[in-house]
């Protein structure tokens, strides 16, 4: 979960925003006859955490030595860092999470968690929580690749709505929104209910994740 810069992109692109990366990497070689196996998987997961600890939570324009803080850029460096320590480190793949684009996708009903038909789509941006004590990863400025679900009886009704909003929070930096100065997941779907309620389509639930593991649902007040 990092924010970033990018000198060389569009408009959008140079603002201060953030994303959620995925990072894979890839060994390939001999297998040791003693053991059974390439090497060690918490052998590599030790080697990758100083780096891990190094970009997450972070501006990745702030990092030393990477130079170029995109997608490619963070994917050599990560490569050119790790390979002392792991010799049959073959490649290093690195993903954003989210679309990079409104494109909403129609979910079908969850009767399961009460929720009917939603339209999800994805925003970049990034993000600080300054109400947090100094020692809370989250206190730094970071970013999200944000999934935002809109549960309603009519949900491809607010589709332009959706889009305006996207515009709105997409490749920004949360904390400069009027509403968003504290962008928790509780506080952005509240943000978004206020903003769709009076909105013919019959709305009944905000949901937003910032993570795999952090998710919010809102069903209003």
């Amino acid at each position: 979960e990092a924010a970033h810069r990018n000198p060389a992109g569009g408009d959008k692109a140079r603002r201060l925003h953030g994303h959620s990366y995925e990072i894979t990497l890839v060994a390939e070689g001999e297998i040791q006859p003693d053991i059974g196996w390439l090497l060690d998987y918490g052998d590599m997961a030790a080697a990758f955490k100083p780096i891990y600890e190094q970009i997450d939570h972070a501006v990745l324009n702030d990092i030393e030595g990477l130079e170029e803080p995109t997608v490619s850029g963070l994917r050599d460096w990560i490569l050119r860092m790790l390979k002392p320590a792991l010799p049959c480190l073959k490649n290093v793949r690195v993903a954003i999470v989210g679309a990079c684009r409104f494109d909403p996708v129609l979910v079908p009903p969850r009767p399961e968690e009460g929720l009917p038909a939603a339209l999800r789509f994805t925003f970049e941006a990034a993000q600080y929580l300054a109400q947090l004590p100094e020692t809370h990863k989250c206190r730094t400025m970071h970013g999200h690749s944000y999934r935002v679900e809109v549960a309603a009886d009519e949900p491809e009704a607010f589709t332009d709505m959706l889009r305006e909003i996207y515009e709105l929070l997409d490749h920004t930096c949360l904390n400069d929104i009027p509403g968003l100065e504290s962008a928790t997941c509780e506080i952005i779907c509240r943000w978004l209910w206020d903003r769709l309620e009076a909105f013919p389509g019959g709305l009944r639930a905000v949901i937003v994740q910032e993570t795999n593991s952090a998710r919010c649902i809102y069903h209003g007040k």
